[in-house]
């Protein structure tokens, strides 16, 4: 099921593509090490068609084929080990990827629309929230402030943005 995105309208996807062109342009579109290297370019039109058109179900739908099986992780020692990715892995890979660019472009619409804040909302329901998350909801976060973290990707930055992680079910809101 896919997340629920309150303003997942023309404007709004509108900004998201233009984040989107924005870090294909600049050469700082990343893509998961968890897409086949031989699928990224594949998986890049699909992410730009899904934010132009659909949404993560759509997304998911057609990358489940470009998933890799296997990844190493690190283990408490320091060393790696592979590890069978789950069943879900391509659910919360095009969900990440679609809502992450669409809390940019709503954050970029604020900010043209010149209203300033965003609100934080649960898209997916979850039965057992986490409580970093549930203190998330219902909080207002400057749309600018919020675009700027969200524009970073996490390995280049010491202070994780609040919102885009994977699997948080939180998602973004004009107001």
């Amino acid at each position: 099921m896919p997340l629920k995105y309150d303003d997942l309208d023309p404007e709004t996807r509108k900004f998201a593509l233009g984040e989107f062109d924005g870090d294909v342009e600049r050469g700082v579109l990343t893509i998961s090490s968890r897409i086949r290297p031989a699928s990224s370019e594949e998986y890049q039109s699909l992410l730009r068609e899904a934010l132009a058109y659909y949404d993560d179900r759509w997304l998911e739908d057609r990358v489940e084929g470009m998933v890799v099986a296997f990844e190493l992780r690190r283990t408490p020692t320091g060393g790696t080990t592979t590890a069978k990715l789950p069943s879900y892995a391509p659910r919360v890979l095009a969900e990440g990827d679609f809502n992450r660019y669409y809390m940019r472009g709503v954050c970029a619409r604020a900010v043209a629309e010149g209203r300033g804040v965003v609100e934080v909302y649960r898209a997916r329901i979850s039965a057992e929230p986490r409580p970093e998350s549930q203190e998330l909801v219902g909080q207002r976060m400057d749309a600018a402030t919020l675009l700027q973290a969200l524009r970073t990707p996490y390995a280049d930055s010491d202070d994780e943005p609040p919102l885009g992680k994977p699997n948080s079910g939180l998602s973004v809101r004009l107001v």
